[in-house]
């Protein structure tokens, strides 16, 4: 019975010391990684590029497609909930507004010197330009509410409002005489605020925003509404 007990006493002992061997060259295995598996992206970092354009043109004014403008935006995303699809997300952007068209603002000017409105004017019919692009660039503070579905390439809807101040405006010539450039056209529009919405699965998202303010101050000069829609791209999660 004794010579029986050491056996199994002797048995007991390989069988630990093996297994502790195996689990501690498993635990060195530099193949197996333990991850924490995410079960709602949230879009943290948001790249637009749209097609911009102006409602509400005068009499002979024609916007030319595409007018590409560029966005960039960072959110912080909360949640209505610890396990919600829900979330109130703001942040902070940039917003290059570019508009093609075959016009320019074209401000009056009176005899006694003195200055009026900034009027959209159509060119003539026999001017010749290879581009004319008006930019206005914008620092912007979105925010929206989100329903974003469980899983990486999940299902995500945003709607939300934007408010941007006017840092810097130019429109960019260039015709059969060369190229100029006119910086800071008077009564632009410095603060502006509207309605966005993204709506799309995964990365990728279509994207919209209209201006609830015209482009020029109202009531002085030709009161066009911007809006853009495009693509929305998720790089960062």
């Amino acid at each position: 019975m004794e010579l029986a007990k050491d056996s199994i006493v002797k048995i007991c002992i390989i069988l630990f010391v093996g297994g502790f061997h195996s689990q501690k060259s498993f635990c060195q295995n530099d193949s197996v990684r333990v991850e924490r598996i995410k079960d709602r992206y949230d879009d943290k970092v948001i790249l637009e590029i749209t097609n911009d354009l102006w409602l509400d043109l005068p009499e002979n004014v024609e916007m030319r497609i595409p007018s590409l403008g560029f966005k960039g935006y960072f959110y912080t995303d909360y949640t209505f909930g610890r396990n919600s699809n829900a979330s109130l997300a703001w942040g902070f952007g940039v917003s290059a507004d570019n508009y093609h068209s075959n016009a320019e603002f074209r401000q009056e000017e009176f005899e006694d010197g003195s200055t009026g409105d900034q009027i959209l004017t159509p060119f003539e019919d026999d001017y010749e330009y290879r581009l004319n692009k008006h930019t206005a660039t914008y620092l912007e503070i979105p925010v929206e509410l989100r329903f974003i579905g469980k899983g990486r390439n999940a299902f995500r809807l945003a709607v939300g409002f934007r408010v941007g101040y006017l840092i810097a405006d130019k429109q960019k010539i260039i015709d059969t005489k060369g190229k100029r450039k006119i910086f800071n056209y008077d009564s632009l529009t410095d603060f502006r605020y509207g309605l966005n919405a993204r709506i799309g699965i995964g990365r990728i998202a279509l994207t919209g925003f209209y201006s609830l303010v015209p482009f020029i101050e109202e009531g002085q000069g030709t009161q066009v509404i911007p809006i853009s829609v495009g693509m929305a791209y998720v790089p960062f999660r």
